[in-house]
């Protein structure tokens, strides 16, 4: 008999991740050539899309009662993303868009990658979870895109500071409400890059580095952009962090 549980990189995981990935492609892009009030509609429409699966995907949970009260607190970094997301699809906030870029496509693309789920394609947990998680990425690039907006040198700093405190704070909302946000207090029951790390609390040194790693990774393609414009421009290097 066919296995009812999640399989990683299974054809419906791996089918998915195409379909999150063209879709965050083609829709900036596509939309990009179209005039600014346009552009800005799709960004609502994006950020009501975050918003109202969120919305289901709560309802869902206290409907089947299979979470305590506190576990349901918004408080997972990809739920956060959600909210924050649909906050700067709706008034651009460059603040905010530097921490959503590193949290999406460094959280939000691992979880994509790894998911913490057990449920399988058609389940209302499975497609409720890859349209959120899908939609975070899709409104990272929406905004980067269309909005040519982009992270500086001086948004690491910003956004490793930002998340450091966040964790210490939910590391004490841990403790005192016995949940497991960000996965601070247990690793995620499903397979994950945390497995390479050991035991808690090793595990949260690893977590550590591979979220600062992940921090330079995803700046290094404005880097080299900026690398290649001055080269062709044959202008002197400047502080990439000036403009932050």
């Amino acid at each position: 008999m066919e296995s009812q549980s999640f399989e990683l990189l299974g054809t419906s995981h791996l089918a998915t991740l195409v379909v999150i990935a063209a879709v965050a492609v083609v829709v900036p892009l596509t939309v990009r050539r179209l005039a600014l009030r346009q552009a800005r509609t799709v960004a609502y429409l994006l950020a009501a899309l975050l918003l109202g699966q969120e919305a289901f995907d709560l309802w869902r949970q206290i409907d089947a009662r299979n979470l305590s009260p506190a576990a349901l607190l918004p408080l997972h970094l990809c739920t956060l993303a959600v909210y924050l997301t649909a906050w700067t699809l709706v008034t651009r906030s460059y603040r905010t868009y530097e921490v959503v870029y590193f949290w999406g496509l460094g959280g939000t693309t691992q979880a994509l990658l790894t998911p913490d789920l057990t449920a399988r394609f058609p389940d209302p947990a499975y497609l409720l979870f890859f349209a959120g998680h899908g939609l975070v990425i899709a409104g990272v690039m929406y905004l980067t895109i269309t909005f040519r907006l982009r992270p500086r040198a001086a948004s690491i700093p910003r956004v490793a500071a930002i998340t450091a405190a966040l964790a210490v704070i939910i590391f004490v909302i841990n403790l005192w409400l016995d949940t497991n946000f960000l996965y601070l207090m247990a690793k995620p029951a499903q397979p994950s890059l945390l497995d390479w790390f050991g035991s808690w609390p090793w595990y949260l040194v690893g977590l550590v580095i591979v979220g600062l790693i992940s921090l330079f990774v995803w700046y290094l393609p404005f880097l080299f952009l900026d690398l290649w414009r001055r080269r062709r421009a044959g202008m002197p290097m400047l502080p990439d962090d000036r403009q932050g």
